[in-house]
């Protein structure tokens, strides 16, 4: 398991969106945002968000969750459904 610092995943999320020509700055800023929202959100429960002495972090299996984490949005982006991915979303 790794545990990444919350503005170390999202950089890691937004330039892995930037990969993908169709999805772009637009796109990646939208992921941040979503994703801020989603983990301000105290009604969801959260289990890949670990804090430790006053920082969060993400834990990840390997760095290829990344991937997944990203050609998930991608297809979400694609067909429209956004707002499914976020509810899914861990």
């Amino acid at each position: 398991m790794i545990k990444m610092i919350i503005e170390d995943f999202i950089y890691e999320i937004k330039e892995e969106i930037l990969s993908y020509e169709e999805l772009g700055e637009k796109k990646a800023s939208d992921w941040e945002k979503d994703f801020m929202n989603w983990l301000e959100n105290s009604e969801i429960k959260k289990k890949n968000i670990k804090e430790i002495s006053g920082k969060k972090y993400y834990l990840i299996k390997d760095e290829s969750q990344i991937f997944d984490i990203v050609d998930e949005y991608y297809n979400a982006v694609e067909q429209k459904n956004e707002k499914k991915y976020w509810e899914k979303f861990q």
